[in-house]
């Protein structure tokens, strides 16, 4: 029986609830019809009213009595756990988590590879804890509902719009394994905790990390994990002067013989019935993915450009909402039997002009 067949709330909790993740999945979850925030958890925050902390809940005048608490304090059982603790902080806990919940829906990066190599480069905090139940990678379009895994992980931000530009090509077979990625990202993917100033960032467009990002491993473990196929990805990530929103650009080479129509072609067989991604048909132009059609919203925009045997294909998302808080709300949908697109509203629009 689904949650919406029944009269009984989904009662969740949020770990890291002061950050910005946590923060707009506090906000998701205020208009959602089935689910409870009965737990939100803050170190620096602890003791402090929920509503009275957050402008949306003041907006709202709730007046709600859910109080910050500290991480250890998690207590009693939970259908569900939204984990958007910054990376490295969830391991440490994991054990105390997994004992109070069925399921733990993760969206920091801690748990998305396995590799101990890249687990010791990029997760060391992961290898030092053993996890209780097993994990499972989980991208809301494309990936199958693992019951029997304790946590759910999402996919990052930049990874997720990446792997939207390259699933449709990769899963056809139509380009060549050499890809190249630039991911351009606002400014709260870095977190509250970020050192980089206003100044820095302000009126500025710069490299932010050219090799060597965490989400490089994490998208060519995507697509051989989905695809069993591979990928010879170089992905580098620049920094723009937005408080959020990602756009990601891949450039391919098509194998021989493959034309513009097949690629169309992979990109609406891969996203016609997926009500967050919306693919432009068309050329590019003022009618393709931008940041700005996207922001406040869980959908992501797609499009693939060929010219000869080279193909460009581009992806914008709201980076706090597909890319964290809105994504992990529909992945918890989906494993709870009700519509992904519940509280979501799937047909909501960006600002344009």
């Amino acid at each position: 029986m689904s949650a919406a067949e029944t009269s009984k709330p989904i009662r969740v909790a949020i770990l890291g609830g002061s950050g910005f993740t946590g923060s707009e999945l506090y906000r998701l979850l205020g208009r959602h019809p089935y689910i409870e925030v009965a737990f939100i958890s803050s170190e620096s925050k602890a003791g402090v009213p929920v509503d009275r902390y957050f402008v949306h809940a003041l907006r709202k005048k709730s007046g709600g009595s859910l109080k910050f608490s500290k991480l250890a304090e998690l207590d009693g059982h939970y259908d569900a756990v939204f984990s958007c603790l910054p990376t490295g902080s969830l391991p440490p806990y994991i054990a105390h988590v997994a004992a109070h919940t069925d399921r733990i829906f993760n969206v920091s990066g801690d748990y998305r590879v396995n590799d101990p190599d890249l687990l010791r480069q990029h997760y060391p905090e992961t290898l030092k804890h053993d996890i209780p139940g097993g994990s499972h990678y989980f991208i809301p379009e494309f990936s199958a509902i693992n019951r029997d895994a304790k946590i759910v992980n999402l996919p990052g931000c930049m990874a997720v719009a990446s792997i939207y530009t390259l699933y449709p090509l990769v899963a056809r077979d139509l380009i060549e394994p050499r890809v190249v990625t630039n991911a351009n990202t606002g400014s709260s993917g870095a977190g509250k905790a970020s050192a980089e100033t206003h100044a820095e960032r302000a009126h500025n467009y710069r490299p932010h990390k050219v090799h060597g990002h965490r989400h490089k491993p994490e998208i060519e473990h995507a697509l051989k994990v989905h695809e069993n196929r591979t990928v010879d990805l170089q992905f580098s990530t620049f920094s723009l002067d937005l408080p959020r929103g990602i756009l990601v650009a891949s450039y391919s080479r098509l194998k021989e013989g493959v034309t513009e129509l097949d690629v169309k072609k992979a990109f609406h067989g891969a996203y016609a019935a997926k009500p967050f991604v919306h693919y432009f048909h068309g050329k590019s132009g003022p009618q393709g993915p931008m940041i700005k059609t996207v922001l406040g919203t869980n959908n992501a925009e797609v499009a693939a450009y060929v010219e000869g045997d080279n193909c460009v294909s581009i992806a914008s998302i709201d980076n706090l909402i597909k890319g964290a808080a809105g994504q992990a709300l529909q992945a918890a949908n989906l494993y709870f039997g009700l519509p992904e697109e519940t509280g979501l509203a799937p047909a909501a629009e960006g600002a344009w002009p």
